[in-house]
């Protein structure tokens, strides 16, 4: 049986928000770090498919991942990943290292935790467009 990393992450891949979100719990909870517009503490799969669904639409449906190592014992899950992305509204894109640590129940995702290789430009690609000064 895969993992339900593996299947979230395929289901992602796909563009099937509707499969990946079989992958949680409906009480999944999913924490992001850092400070940037998308960072907090996302509960319920409604939540958690919507975070992914606004990542999706904020960089025009350039955010692609590869999954490099799925690490899963049946109760406790990491992918390890790296996740390209641009923005209309950006110069520099982005490209992140990720390990997705997860608490699995029932064959599910309930909770995960992201941590990146570089927070700062993580925060910094997903945070608000910087506004010229009016002189």
């Amino acid at each position: 049986m895969p993992s339900p990393l593996t299947d979230w992450y395929d289901a992602l891949a796909a563009g099937d928000l509707a499969t990946a979100a079989q992958s949680l719990t409906e009480d999944t909870v999913l924490h992001v770090p850092g400070r940037s517009s998308n960072t907090g503490t996302y509960t319920g799969r409604d939540a958690v498919v919507g975070f992914v669904a606004h990542a999706a639409e904020v960089t025009g449906g350039t955010l692609a991942l590869t999954v490099h190592r799925v690490l899963d014992d049946g109760e406790w899950g990491v992918a390890l990943c790296t996740y390209t992305a641009t923005r209309p509204d950006r110069e520099q894109s982005l490209e992140n290292n990720l390990a997705h640590v997860a608490r699995l129940r029932d064959g599910r995702i309930a909770e995960s935790w992201l941590h990146s290789r570089d927070q700062y430009a993580v925060d910094e690609f997903w945070g608000a467009a910087a506004q010229e000064v009016a002189s």
